[in-house]
């Protein structure tokens, strides 16, 4: 048998075998992801959340809502849709909050507990002062401004060893919203530093050099803060974290070809000395 003559059109029919299943999968995910919008886009419209833009990453969900009211009303409901595994809430300014949706609710009026409170004249008016208490000449000490303990280099040069290896934070091309992956790699930080509550660490965002400098610079702070609003969203505690945008001042490696411009594109955690 000529080998020269039968290995061509085999290599030709392998490569083509998977062409086609690489075809067959993406497909397959647009499907699943059209059908999901349809029912997610169905099931707003039943609730009276008609102005809710879905889009759909595999099964993960972000919708966006003009308030933070509708965004994480809308997130409700397209979460019970059959068939999404997670949801994000969004308004065009970034993450929805439901502090900002409690705070923006007309019909919030004090309770009837606020009110009686109110009138009632607390124990501390009427009851004398305790051994505890301050006596004249005295001042309290605020028992929030107790110091809390410095790390030690040791747990900061692990915190920093364990945080360099997360993988890459991916966003949307060319916004803040972070993509599937990035969500997953997000709760993944916020995991790592829960494992060291010690630390403080400041999130920095980097994006590659296409577009002009001053759009990249903003796109890079609003990634950072992005990142930052999600950990706190996670439980970490706002006040161990900061934000900062460098944009594509600092890039890793000299952009050469499309692979080098996905390196630079990166967000990085430094913890604070």
């Amino acid at each position: 048998m000529n080998l020269r003559a039968v290995l061509p059109p085999v290599i030709v029919a392998v490569l083509g075998l998977g062409v086609l299943s690489g075809v067959q999968d993406t497909g397959f995910r647009d499907q699943i992801e059209s059908k999901l919008t349809e029912r997610a886009q169905e099931a707003l419209s039943a609730a009276g959340l008609g102005a809710v833009e879905v889009e759909l990453t595999g099964r993960d969900a972000d919708v966006t809502a003009p308030t933070d009211a509708d965004a994480l009303a809308a997130a409700d409901v397209v979460g019970d849709v059959d068939g999404i595994r997670t949801t994000v809430a969004y308004t065009p300014d970034g993450l929805a909050s439901a502090e900002a949706a409690a705070a923006s609710d007309p019909e919030s009026t004090p309770g009837e507990d606020s009110a009686t409170a109110e009138a009632t004249p607390s124990p501390e008016a009427t009851d004398p002062p305790s051994d505890s208490e301050p006596t004249d000449g005295e001042t309290a000490e605020p028992e929030g401004d107790k110091p809390e303990r410095e790390p030690t280099r040791k747990e900061r040069e692990q915190a920093q060893e364990d945080l360099v290896e997360i993988p890459n934070i991916t966003f949307v091309t060319d916004s803040a919203r972070l993509t599937a992956d990035g969500r997953r790699v997000v709760r993944e930080a916020a995991e790592v530093l829960e494992e060291h509550p010690e630390v403080e660490v400041r999130i920095e965002g980097h994006t590659d050099s296409v577009g002009t400098t001053s759009h990249n610079q903003e796109l890079s702070e609003r990634r950072a803060e992005e990142v930052l609003d999600r950990l706190v969203e996670l439980g970490i505690d706002s006040d161990r974290l900061t934000s900062k945008g460098y944009g594509e001042s600092d890039p890793l490696v000299v952009p050469r070809t499309f692979a080098d411009l996905e390196k630079n594109r990166r967000v990085e955690f430094n913890v604070a000395n």
